[in-house]
């Protein structure tokens, strides 16, 4: 478990280093990592770039990446085609990985619609 921090929400990344020091000291040859560290790992990733949490504490790049995105959250914004008049950039991501930048002004919905089909 990680131990409550006084004065913000969230541990440094000295802290989780800690942590992951003191696990790595007790644990077996093939423990798997314990969520509470992954959580607080991941939880680094607001302010620190991805490659930096995982380096920082001897992580799996691949793996911290897999979990962070599993917290990402969507956002939903409602087009109407109608009053698109200017150019703009829409990205769009699936949960496989894929991903699409649509730029320029165009039927957005049509392609956001064969695009996650």
């Amino acid at each position: 478990m990680i131990p409550a921090v006084k004065g913000h929400d969230h541990p440094t990344l000295d802290e989780v280093r800690e942590l992951f020091g003191r696990w790595r000291q007790n644990k077996r040859r093939r423990d798997p990592i314990p969520p509470a560290l992954w959580k607080a790992a991941v939880s680094l990733t607001g302010a620190h770039s991805i490659h930096e949490v995982a380096r920082y504490l001897r992580l799996n790049h691949n793996a911290l990446k897999s979990r962070s995105h599993l917290t990402d959250s969507i956002a939903f914004v409602e087009i109407n085609p109608v009053t698109i008049t200017t150019e703009c950039t829409v990205e769009m991501e699936k949960p496989t990985g894929e991903r699409m930048r649509i730029k320029g002004n165009c039927n957005v919905i049509e392609l956001a619609r064969a695009f996650l089909a």
